[in-house]
């Protein structure tokens, strides 16, 4: 019973919730979004927030002559973006009648004293709740389609937009890094479709690595994509021809040498690198998330079947953040006001009837330092 007392000690919960969504997926785990990672942001927001776009520049310090004063020039603009924070507040009831007749649940002879185990994994579940909510904010906004729509009084996430739109989180992307990439207006770098075998995928991908130096000074870094986009490209003419008869044409990378928290969440996730531009990661997977209204979900891939996600920095150097605000929250009714930044959880027990709520309350945001950064391209149309 200490035990259980001490699992749902609000510091305690806390700690154990933001662990437990800390661990659950790979993608924010890349991105240091994850609770604690190292890409998260708390400026003091409250509700509202902001955030600057600052670019690199290409251009040439001005010459002057010897003895001359030195050159003056406008400070590099810089781009504002605001913001209102994305609230979860979810939570889950559980009557003490029901927990008290419990059995465990691997173990249904055993009785579940005080309903300890199946408290443990409501908490659990809550805790997936939790990193699902960061995680949908990433993919949303790596693709620069998130949606916040509502249904009744009930608002929800969606990629594709549509229904009674309350808001679009803009991830600033240019439309030229969308689609077929006519990245730097000059024509679509995806102009055959990767699924033909004679496609200039090797091309594709050089000139894309091009473009992101144009437009943000970066480099491309990673890929993200489906099994079916990767099959495409290893039985790609032009891939085969670069690494030859002899070998094969990518190198698989072991989870091992990844930093352990990321390389433990991996379990549906290939890396690889092609013998073409063997410094672009290539991240295979067919994962996704639920996305849409309650009850009508829908499984979406976190990149399509005939998507492809070009990563032009890298996914740790916080060009993609996670600010967290605040709100203040009394835990149960006359109690206290304390302020809880980011993600906090904490339980109530109440009476007529017996019950044990827990919540689970996250106020954050994704954000794109350098919207030029990542590209969302249809490979297959």
């Amino acid at each position: 019973m200490v035990a259980l007392q001490s699992l749902l000690s609000p510091q305690t919960l806390t700690r154990v919730v933001s662990r437990q969504a800390a661990t659950s997926n790979w993608l924010l785990s890349l991105f240091g979004c994850q609770p604690g990672g190292s890409s998260i942001e708390n400026l003091g927001h409250g509700r509202e927030g902001s955030y600057h776009i600052y670019n690199n520049v290409r251009a040439v310090g001005q010459l002057t002559a010897p003895g001359s004063a030195a050159a003056r020039r406008n400070p590099q603009g810089v781009g504002r973006v605001n913001f209102t924070y994305a609230r979860m507040h979810d939570s889950v009831s559980m009557l003490a009648e029901m927990l008290h007749n419990l059995g465990r649940i691997d173990d249904p002879a055993t009785r579940d004293r005080a309903g300890a185990d199946m408290l443990r994994r409501q908490t659990t579940t809550l805790s997936q709740l939790a990193s699902n909510f960061r995680l949908a904010m990433l993919v949303g906004t790596l693709r620069d389609s998130l949606y916040i729509n509502r249904q009744d009084d009930t608002a929800f996430f969606d990629f594709a937009g549509g229904g009674q739109q309350i808001g679009n989180v803009a991830a600033r992307m240019p439309s030229g890094n969308k689609s077929k990439l006519n990245m730097l207006g000059t024509g679509d770098i995806i102009d055959t479709k990767w699924s033909t075998t004679t496609a200039d995928i090797p091309g594709h991908v050089g000139k894309i690595n091009a473009a992101f130096q144009q437009l943000c000074g970066g480099h491309l870094h990673a890929v993200v994509c489906g099994t079916k986009v990767w099959n495409y490209v290893i039985n790609n003419e032009h891939v085969a021809a670069v690494h030859g008869s002899a070998t094969p044409p990518f190198v698989v990378l072991e989870r091992d040498s990844l930093d352990p928290a990321v390389g433990a969440t991996m379990q549906n996730v290939y890396r690889a690198r092609l013998s073409v531009y063997p410094d672009v990661v290539w991240y295979i997977t067919d994962e996704g998330l639920d996305i849409g209204a309650p009850g009508a979900e829908t499984f979406t891939k976190y990149v399509g079947d005939s998507n492809a996600l070009f990563l032009g920095h890298n996914p740790s150097d916080n060009t993609i953040s996670c600010y967290e605000g605040s709100e203040p929250i009394a835990e149960r009714d006359g109690g206290p006001e304390s302020v809880k930044v980011g993600l906090a959880s904490w339980s109530v027990k109440r009476s007529n009837p017996t019950s044990t709520d827990i919540f689970a309350l996250d106020n954050s945001m994704i954000v794109n330092h350098v919207p030029a950064s990542t590209a969302y391209a249809t490979v297959e149309f």
